[in-house]
């Protein structure tokens, strides 16, 4: 993993914006993004693979709270001035809005642990640890001088 360089701090040393990239030599996969409380409101998510693409745009909160919007397209070619197949949109509606959605499905889940006809799940926890050990190592190849530094969890 290696943080990419002109990250921004504030007067007390605080993270504003940064980037980084992981590479899985072994599996030839990358992952690049940039996070940024400086940047013009932007919150999109862009997989691309050997086989399709997916974006989610503004996926964190949706700029509309009643749809949430993505395009998909799979074994897309260049074909002189565009691509076949083109993406398609799919539009996903709901009458809630995502963070009242977010709110109900965890008191289901903590209500369905009280009252035992639940278990807690145990992926959460390690999806937690491999977030912050991205973190912890963005930051430490940040300290570095942005040389890489090695993902551990």
């Amino acid at each position: 993993m290696t943080s990419l360089q002109d990250t921004e701090f504030n007067e007390s040393g605080v993270i504003l914006s940064c980037g980084a990239s992981l590479n899985w030599t072994n599996d030839k996969k990358i992952v690049t993004f940039y996070c940024s409380f400086l940047s013009n409101l932007s919150m999109d998510i862009i997989a691309t693979g050997t086989k399709g693409t997916l974006r989610v745009h503004d996926f964190v909160v949706p700029f509309n709270a009643r749809v949430g919007p993505y395009f998909a397209v799979s074994d897309s070619k260049w074909i002189g001035l565009g691509c076949e197949p083109e993406p398609s949109e799919f539009r996903i509606p709901t009458v809630l809005p995502q963070e009242v959605l977010m709110v109900e499905e965890f008191a289901r889940l903590v209500g369905g642990i009280c009252f035992g006809k639940a278990k807690p799940e145990k992926k959460w926890s390690m999806i937690s640890r491999k977030t912050q050990a991205i973190i912890d190592a963005v930051v430490a190849s940040i300290k570095k001088g942005y040389e890489p530094v090695e993902v551990v969890y």
